[in-house]
């Protein structure tokens, strides 16, 4: 039922790198992987280079995102002359389910909650990955679409498109929340989804790729929806 009060009906978050501190938490493994393998880990550029790597994988045939973890976390180190064993990359891709929300993810989806919005996550992760990080939250969402469910990764508009078969609400009442550009900006834009960027390192837009609104983090979603 469409609200004359609200501006939107559903807001629809990306997970990682959006609520989930993302690169703070591969710091953070890459760090004590490297500590494991007695070898220099320069955590910021290869945070980047792992983000390459890993949207090229998931541009291939569908595999589980544990094993395009796996793949692009040895790729990254392959590159560094460095041969990881299984374990070590299993151990990197079990260690996202630890990666912490960010500061105000909770409060903002609470208040968000609170005010009558329905809320989603659309993320490029397994079921289970994905559960184990909801539960670090501490907020229901009311609908929440993985890779695994749709068979396809972002910037594929797959997710967004069983989005909006299953929870029926039009495209005009949808805002989507999300922190990368290429996987989550452009494709909902290009649905004709309205679209907040969540820019925390201040970095500037690509061409055509300018959203509703930017913010340098999820607080300012709040006096946004009021």
């Amino acid at each position: 039922m469409v609200s004359p009060t609200r501006p939107y009906d559903l807001v629809t978050f990306d997970c990682y790198g959006t609520l989930i501190d993302w690169e703070g938490g591969m710091s953070q493994a890459l760090e004590r992987l490297g500590r494991e393998l007695g070898v220099s880990v320069d955590t910021k550029p290869m945070v980047r280079r792992y983000i390459q790597l890993e949207l090229g994988l998931e541009q291939s045939s569908y595999r589980r995102y544990r094993d395009i973890l796996r793949l692009g976390l040895s790729a990254l180190f392959k590159e560094r002359g460095i041969n990881l064993s299984a374990s070590a990359s299993r151990s990197f891709a079990r260690s996202l389910a630890e990666w912490r929300p960010f500061p105000e993810t909770a409060a903002t989806l609470r208040r968000l909650r609170a005010a009558g919005y329905r809320t989603a996550v659309l993320s490029n992760v397994d079921d289970a990955l994905l559960r184990r990080s909801l539960r670090r939250i501490g907020v229901p969402f009311d609908f929440k679409i993985t890779a695994e469910s749709v068979r396809s990764y972002k910037p594929s508009v797959r997710h967004w498109e069983r989005l909006l078969s299953v929870s029926g609400v039009p495209k005009r009442r949808v805002l989507h929340v999300a922190a990368s550009l290429v996987h989550d900006i452009i494709p909902a834009k290009t649905l004709g989804l309205a679209a907040v960027w969540i820019n925390r390192h201040g970095e500037r837009a690509l061409p055509g790729a300018a959203p509703r609104q930017v913010f340098k983090d999820l607080k300012g979603l709040v006096p946004l929806l009021s």
